[in-house]
C-alpha cells in the first residue's frame, strides 16, 4: 500500500504543477508542504533498498513527500519565471564543493550502496533549499508562510510531548526520531520566534509567536539533551544582544523582565532533573564518546585526503578494521557493534577526509558570517528579526553539532537548509527590502 501511495504521489507532480500554474495562490499553500509533513516524516516517506539495522547516518534511498512537493514548486516557478541558476550564491556553490568532495571518498568505501544513500539525501535536501529560495524570490519576501509551517510543527510536537510527559517518559522526543533531534530543531525554531516577538510589535500575532517560543523552549529543556541545554543559552544570548544593539527601549526592558521571570520559574521546576542529567550520566557514555572520537582520528590519520567512505562509518568502526584497536585493551569482544561518533565534524573528517571537512566548515561559516553581516544591513527594516534569530539558531546548531551528530538527520538538516535559503535571499535582496516587506510590492499570489 505504501508503494501505491508513493507511485500516486510521483504521478501527481505534473498535475500538481499545472494546478499551481493555474492558481498561483496555491503556491503559498504548497510551501506548507515543505514543513508540515515533518510531523509524520517516516509515514510520508519511503525507503528503497532499506537497511534499517545499519549503524549509519542514512539507511536507505529515502524519498519524502517533502521532496515531491519541492520538485512540484520548482517546476511551477521555473515555468513562471524562466530558468534560473541551479546554484544562486556562493554558499550553494560551497555546498556543491562539499558534495563533490564527498564523492571522492567513494574511493575507499567498502559499500557503495550505503554511500549512495547519504549522497542521495544530500541531493534531496538541496531541493528544499532551492524551493524555499525560489519561492522567496517569486513572492518577494513572503517569510510568514515558512514561519507558520514551523509553528505548526512546534505546536503539534508540544501536544505529543505533553502526553509523553504525563506517561512518565524521562527524555521526551515528541514526533521526532530521537530526543536530541527534537532538541536541535526546537533550539533553532525557538530563537527564530523569540527574535520575531522581541523585535516586532504585531498585536495578537505577537502572542502567538511568544507562545511558539515558549513551547519550543519547554520541549528543549524536557528532552534533557545535555548538548542542547548548553548550546541554547549561547545562541539565545547572541540573538538577545543583537536585538538590544539594534534598539533598546522600555518595551524591550519589560519583555526581558517577563521572560526572565518565566525562565526562572521554569528553571526551578526542571532544575533537579537537569542537575541529575549531568551528575548521574553513566561513565560509560563519556568513555564511549572518547573511544569513538579516537577511532575517528585514527581514520583521519589513515586516509587523510579522502576518508574511509561516506556513510561507511558503521562498517569501518568494527572488525576486521583496526580503527578501534585502542578498545581491545579493555577486552572488548571481536564482534562489538559501535555507534556513530558524537560530532558531525569528526564524522565528516573520518568518512570524507580533511579537505571535505574544511569545505564543510567553509560552507557553514559562509552563512554564519552572512547572517552576522545582515544584522547591520537589515537594522532599519522589519526583517531584522530573521538575521538575529537565524544567527542565534545557527550558532546553537553548529555548537551542538560538535557534541552530537543529529544534524545529519534529515529533519534537522532541512531546517538548517531553510535558514540558509532565507539568509541567501536576504543577502541578495536585503538592500531592496522596504517597510512594506518587498522590493516593490509583492506579486498577486
Amino acid at each position: 500500500m505504501k508503494y501505491l501511495f508513493f507511485a500516486a504521489a510521483m504521478l501527481a507532480i505534473l498535475p500538481g504543477t499545472v494546478a499551481l500554474l493555474c492558481e498561483r495562490a496555491w503556491i503559498r499553500w504548497a510551501m506548507l508542504g515543505l514543513t508540515v509533513p515533518l510531523l509524520l516524516f517516516d509515514e510520508t516517506a519511503i525507503n528503497f533498498f532499506s537497511f534499517e539495522h545499519y549503524r549509519g547516518t542514512a539507511r536507505g534511498m529515502e524519498i519524502s513527500i517533502i521532496y515531491i512537493v519541492a520538485v512540484t514548486i520548482l517546476l511551477a516557478l521555473a515555468i513562471l519565471n524562466g530558468p534560473r541558476r541551479l546554484f544562486p550564491d556562493w554558499g550553494s556553490r560551497l555546498y556543491l564543493c562539499y558534495f563533490l568532495c564527498s564523492l571522492v571518498s567513494l574511493r575507499h568505501a567498502d559499500d557503495l550502496l550505503f554511500s549512495f544513500f547519504e549522497l542521495w539525501k544530500m541531493a534531496m535536501i538541496y531541493l528544499v533549499f532551492l524551493a524555499v529560495y525560489r519561492y522567496l524570490e517569486f513572492s518577494r519576501g513572503d517569510f510568514d508562510v515558512i514561519l507558520y509551517g514551523i509553528a505548526i510543527v512546534v505546536a503539534v510536537n508540544f501536544g505529543a510531548v505533553v502526553i509523553q510527559h504525563f506517561r512518565g517518559i524521562y527524555q521526551v522526543r515528541g514526533l521526532f526520531p530521537h530526543q536530541n533531534s527534537l532538541a536541535m530543531y526546537m533550539l533553532a525554531a525557538g530563537l527564530l520566534f523569540f527574535a520575531r516577538w522581541f523585535n516586532r510589535v504585531e498585536r495578537w500575532r505577537s502572542w502567538i509567536f511568544l507562545a511558539v517560543f515558549l513551547m519550543a523552549s519547554v520541549m528543549l529543556v524536557r528532552t534533557y539533551s545535555r548538548g542542547a541545554l548548553v548550546c541554547y543559552p549561547a545562541g539565545g544570548m547572541l540573538t538577545l544582544l543583537s536585538s538590544l544593539r539594534r534598539q533598546f527601549n522600555s518595551r524591550k526592558f519589560f519583555m526581558m523582565l517577563g521572560i526572565g521571570a518565566v525562565a526562572l520559574v521554569g528553571l526551578l521546576l526542571f532544575l533537579p532533573r537537569i542537575v541529575e542529567r549531568f551528575e548521574k550520566a553513566p561513565e560509560s557514555s563519556g568513555g564511549t564518546r572518547r573511544n569513538l572520537a579516537i577511532a575517528a582520528v585514527n581514520m583521519m590519520k589513515d586516509v587523510p585526503l579522502t576518508g574511509v567512505g561516506i556513510n561507511n562509518w558503521g562498517i569501518k568502526i568494527n572488525p576486521p578494521y583496526r580503527y578501534s584497536r585502542h578498545r581491545e585493551e579493555k577486552h572488548y569482544k571481536d564482534d562489538y557493534r559501535d555507534g556513530i561518533v558524537e560530532t558531525v565534524y569528526l564524522l565528516v573528517g573520518a568518512e570524507c577526509g580533511i579537505p571535505c571537512l574544511l569545505v564543510l566548515l567553509g560552507w557553514l561559516g559562509y552563512y554564519w558570517i552572512a547572517a552576522f553581516r545582515l544584522l547591520k544591513r537589515l537594522r532599519h527594516t522589519p526583517f531584522f528579526y530573521l538575521s538575529a534569530g537565524a544567527l542565534g539558531g545557527m550558532t546553537g546548531i553548529l555548537l551542538q553539532s560538535a557534541l552530537e551528530w543529529v544534524l545529519k538527520q534529515q529533519i534537522n538538516f532541512m531546517l538548517l537548509m531553510t535558514l540558509f535559503a532565507i539568509i541567501s535571499y536576504l543577502n541578495k535582496h536585503g538592500r531592496k527590502l522596504t517597510a512594506d516587506g518587498s522590493p516593490g510590492g509583492r506579486p498577486q499570489l
